[in-house]
């Protein structure tokens, strides 16, 4: 039969909490079960457990004495009975049949002629206490009840109870762990129900709930090697369970991933939790498991220079740890690196999408701004305009690369164009000046003079449609603005935004 005492690792003594004269009783009825099983060292050991619950129980202390092969044991645990029960007939008489024999074997040896009487003598006394002692407890069930405790006479016999009678005594405490949360102590109770009535497919039954649920309480604790323990003995009884077996499987798996991060082998460690997460999504901690195998990952790839592989990795484990600032600053060395690298073979797209990437995730990121903005330089250098009225020409730029040339004309001696640096202020298709009563086509604002606002435009247009100064383009003809033909204007209309720097000087 299984110790029902070491089969988990678990001490009865965690009992101590239950009411002990019951406790103690039911270790006494269990521990001659276990006689008659043939059982001795499991019944002692019940009996010094009862006498650890109720150190008054006299039957437990009588029965270990019959259970106690050296004599001057059981001598004392005879005493102690007589101490507790001056008038118990039983152990006074066992006590002075002891104290009559010799306190040691005869030191000499029986010569061979004196031998043989006194084994013949020995074996006779033998035998009739034995007789005499099964005729008065032969109402006892095996061949080692005459071991037990006779109980004194009562006015009506005590039925005996079966092994599942015995054991489902336990189960209102179990029920009470079970609705307590108190697995370790339902653990305990359900190996002891088992050990005294394993094969009852009531207790198997409770067993196996216990085994499974209490397996899955440890997952969530963090105790996977303990649940480990209680999801096989689920299976055991339950080969065919179909959760038993899932929660097995995915317990080894997760006991595998946990191998492989500890030793290194990160892909192991990710295929293993991928396969827990997959069977069992709220399987104990693993998603923060698989979140450390793929930021192993990717930082092993980051110092490798692998940055695709890296931040593959990372943006994993980000998804699965948004607020795990490792794996934030990691995920944005690895963009930022990946940007620079673009930047460097001239693929601004790609590095404006990484680097902002980085600065998205850290915006602090001084190197990760520096880069961005030196991109952002090639993909949309600034534009400017400059106006040179000494030449009468026109410039456009995008950086430091001039995009586009034309004549102009500036204001006549006396309405001089201002120079300075200005800015686009506003943008019109079509302006009109009630000052001058001309249309003014691709209308850029520049700058103010009192409250008149003058800027860059088309050659205006008089009320008859007629077009001014279109024969004068090169030189100054206007009364202030700078004029560009009506192609070159629409061109700069479409081509310069609001901000755009005008620099005009001679």
């Amino acid at each position: 039969m299984a110790n029902s005492v070491t089969r988990s690792g678990f001490g009865l003594q965690r009992f101590r909490g239950e009411n002990p004269v019951e406790q103690a009783r039911f270790r006494l009825e269990a521990s001659r079960l276990m006689v008659r099983q043939g059982n001795l060292d499991q019944a002692r050991q019940l009996l010094g457990e009862a006498l650890q619950f109720d150190p008054g129980l006299v039957e437990a202390r009588l029965q270990l004495a019959w259970l106690t092969p050296d004599r001057g044991e059981r001598e004392a645990l005879l005493r102690q009975v007589l101490t507790l029960d001056p008038g118990h007939i039983q152990a006074r008489a066992e006590l002075e049949r002891l104290q009559s024999l010799p306190a040691h074997p005869q030191a000499h040896r029986i010569s061979g002629s004196r031998r043989w009487p006194w084994l013949a003598a020995l074996l006779i006394l033998t035998a009739g206490l034995m007789a005499a002692t099964f005729l008065i407890v032969a109402p006892l069930e095996s061949s080692l009840a005459w071991l037990l405790a006779t109980p004194l006479p009562t006015s009506s016999p005590t039925p005996t109870r079966t092994p599942e009678e015995i054991a489902v005594q336990f189960v209102p405490q179990l029920e009470t762990a079970l609705a307590n949360g108190n697995w370790d102590r339902a653990l305990e109770i359900v190996e002891i129900m088992r050990g005294v009535a394993p094969t009852s497919p009531a207790i198997q039954q409770w067993a196996f709930m216990v085994y499974v649920r209490g397996g899955q309480a440890l997952v969530q604790a963090g105790q996977v090697e303990r649940a480990q323990i209680q999801f096989d003995q689920a299976v055991a009884l339950r080969p065919d369970d179909a959760e038993a077996r899932l929660w097995q499987q995915s317990t080894q798996l997760y006991r595998t991933g946990v191998a492989a991060l500890q030793s290194g082998q990160w892909e192991v460690a990710i295929q293993s939790f991928t396969g827990v997460q997959e069977r069992l999504p709220k399987y104990g901690d693993v998603s923060a498991r698989l979140a450390e195998a793929y930021q192993r990952s990717g930082q092993a790839a980051l110092e490798k220079k692998d940055w695709t592989r890296a931040i593959d990795m990372l943006t994993r484990a980000y998804q699965l740890a948004p607020q795990d600032l490792n794996t934030v600053n990691l995920l944005s060395a690895a963009y930022r690196q990946r940007g620079i690298a673009w930047e460097q073979q001239n693929k601004f797209k790609e590095a404006r999408s990484d680097l902002e990437a980085a600065l998205a995730l850290r915006p602090d990121d001084a190197e990760a701004k520096a880069h961005l903005e030196k991109v952002m330089f090639e993909l949309f250098p600034p534009k400017r305009i400059e106006i040179d009225i000494s030449t009468q020409r026109f410039y456009a730029y995008e950086g430091e690369q001039l995009v586009y040339e034309f004549p102009t004309s500036t204001g006549l001696p006396g309405r001089d164009t201002a120079t300075g640096h200005f800015h686009v202020l506003d943008k019109m298709p079509m302006a009109y000046s009630s000052i001058w009563n001309l249309k003014m086509p691709y209308w850029l604002g520049i700058y103010y003079v009192g409250n008149i606002e003058n800027g860059i435009h088309a050659l205006p247009i008089r009320p008859d449609g007629t077009v001014m100064w279109a024969g004068l383009l090169g030189q100054r003809a206007s009364y202030g603005c700078v004029i560009l033909s009506t192609e070159a204007a629409k061109i700069i209309y479409e081509w310069a935004d609001i901000g755009t720097p005008v620099d005009i000087h001679y």
